[in-house]
Parts: C-alpha cells; structure tokens; sequence
C-alpha cells in the first residue's frame, strides 16, 4: 500500500498545476486525497490491540 500511495503522490507532484485541465487536476486531487487516506489508516492504531 505504501508503494502506491507514494506512486500516486509523485504522480500528482509531477502535475503542472498552470497548464492542467479541470480533468487532471480532479484526478490527482482525489489521487493524494486516496494516498492520504491509505497512510493514515497504516499509521492508525489497531483497534483492541493495546487500545484501552
């Protein structure tokens, strides 16, 4: 999950953000919305392991 989240982000880095179309940058908007949302969920802690 890693690779791709950070695949996804150099994607939507790599997006001139002066020349992209509504299209693209709709795309990689919910790219890093999605990568985002996949790192969070690895870095959250496992519900009923060591929670109190």
């Amino acid at each position: 999950m890693v690779i791709v989240a950070g695949q996804t982000l150099a994607g939507a880095e790599s997006l001139e953000l002066a020349t992209a179309a509504p299209e693209e940058l709709a795309y990689h908007l919910g790219a890093v919305k999605r990568s985002l949302r996949t790192v969070l969920q690895l870095l959250a802690p496992v519900e009923g392991k060591g929670a109190r």
